[in-house]
């Protein structure tokens, strides 16, 4: 499989906030269950074979604060049970630190990278460790889907296990003013409503894309949803990896069915000026203005927690809620697209694989779950492990999808990434530009993927 770094921007900002939510990092991590604490100090115990190797992993990340805090606190059992101690590296730049430390000789033992592409990129360059001479494989094509485990495959060995999962495309709402279909049985059923709403003088929708250096990329997420619902895993997956040409009918489409929304004053608050111009941590909150300006909108599994957070009186499943994206063909149902951060090895070490056996156990993926930041990427965590009624129907979307897929913009190489993301912006700006914006995305296309 042909892999390449993302777009280190995109992905930071999807990690830091996608994955624990705006407004997180100032709350304290809840404190675990003491009988799942047990439970993973058990699991980390047999991961070690009974021993207690005891050293230390040096681990390479990028979170900090109270994020860190409870991503640490995972782990805390399995130092308990082996006598390993782990030492957490932050750094702002994840991947160009990891390729320093590798030129220089000296590798971090472990990576929790929120780059799946740039797992595999190392993994090509053999400077990961094979997990699967040591893992149980049964088991871990049992609880994780074949759309995350492929992505760190290479040459036939698993080189990665996802620590956690962010569930994309969710449509938010607040209950008590969202008169539409709950859940929608299509989107022809969604959009029907919508389209009589803005004619009877309510606006739909709110859109923000605006990110910093990364603006564009939650309009970039409504064009790999309609990818993904309306052409499936397969187009999908030979889109991302720049097997599929951007003018095929089937991108074409996509781009234009969120065109339809996000340049229609009608469809969306603000009309295009807005959706350009609003920050997309602050657009959701249209939701609950006096009246409200819009009724549903786009994001990822964050929003709800982060909005209970950041908007007084906002009560989780009470005061705002969602529904997957729905299918534009109904023998899509059930299709998901994630993000999320993976663990690889680079020492190998008995410390090393009694770690990555660790982490690989329902029992550790509870914990993950309890922390109340993420959504913990082995299917087979207890969906009441979660600590937010959203967070746990979260994860149970993630648990029943019949197929998962990573997030095509954090999958690209970074090249065509920021091509994607420019072209997003310039064809809500202006629409009559789409085929244009097309033909350069092939362009791009054209040196993005040279080895």
């Amino acid at each position: 499989m042909k892999t390449r770094t993302l777009a280190t921007a995109a992905l930071l900002l999807l990690l830091a906030d996608g994955c624990g939510g705006p407004g997180s990092s100032t709350q304290a991590p809840p404190a675990q269950a003491a009988d799942r604490l047990q439970a993973a100090r058990d699991a980390a115990t047999r991961a070690a074979g009974g021993a207690k190797p005891g050293g230390t992993l040096n681990l390479l990340g990028v979170l900090s604060g109270p994020q860190l805090e409870a991503y640490l606190g995972t782990f805390a059992p399995f130092e308990e049970a082996t006598g390993t101690k782990l030492k957490y590296e932050s750094t702002g730049d994840v991947f160009a630190v990891l390729q320093t430390r590798i030129a220089g000789g000296n590798p971090p033992d472990v990576v929790s990278n929120p780059s799946a592409g740039q797992v595999a990129q190392l993994a090509e360059q053999g400077k990961l460790v094979a997990l699967d001479p040591f893992l149980d494989m049964a088991a871990v094509h049992a609880d994780y889907p074949e759309g995350l485990t492929s992505l760190s495959t290479v040459d036939g060995k698993l080189h990665g296990v996802f620590y956690n999962t962010a569930v994309q495309g969710l449509v938010w709402y607040d209950p008590k003013t969202y008169q539409g279909p709950k859940p929608p049985a299509s989107w022809d059923d969604l959009s029907g409503w919508a389209e009589k709403t803005s004619v009877a003088g309510t606006t739909p929708w709110c859109i923000g894309l605006e990110s910093g250096p990364s603006s564009g990329w939650p309009g970039a997420v409504w064009i790999e949803e309609f990818v993904l619902q309306q052409s499936g895993p397969e187009v999908f997956t030979k889109w991302w990896k720049g097997e599929l040409p951007w003018t095929a009918p089937e991108i074409r489409r996509a781009f234009e069915r969120f065109g339809a929304i996000a340049t229609d004053a009608e469809q969306v608050s603000g009309g295009p000026t807005a959706v350009l111009t609003t920050d997309f941590n602050s657009s959701a909150q249209g939701l609950f203005a006096d009246p409200p300006a819009c009724h549903l909108h786009l994001q990822a599994d964050f929003l709800g927690n982060a909005l209970a957070q950041t908007v007084p009186g906002v009560v989780p499943g009470t005061d705002i809620d969602f529904f997957p994206f729905p299918p534009l063909d109904p023998a899509r149902a059930g299709s998901v697209e994630i993000s999320g951060e993976t663990l690889a090895l680079l020492k190998d070490s008995p410390q090393g694989r009694a770690f990555m056996r660790y982490v690989a156990t329902p029992e550790f993926s509870a914990l993950v779950a309890g922390t109340g930041q993420w959504i913990a990427a082995n299917r087979r965590t207890p969906l009441d492990a979660y600590t937010s009624v959203l967070s746990r129907r979260a994860a149970g979307v993630y648990a029943g999808a019949k197929t998962v897929q990573y997030a095509a913009q954090n999958a690209m190489p970074i090249a065509m990434t920021q091509a994607f993301l420019k072209a997003v912006l310039a064809y809500i700006a202006k629409p009559s530009t789409l085929d244009a914006q097309l033909a350069g995305l092939e362009r791009a296309r054209a040196g993005a993927y040279k080895s």
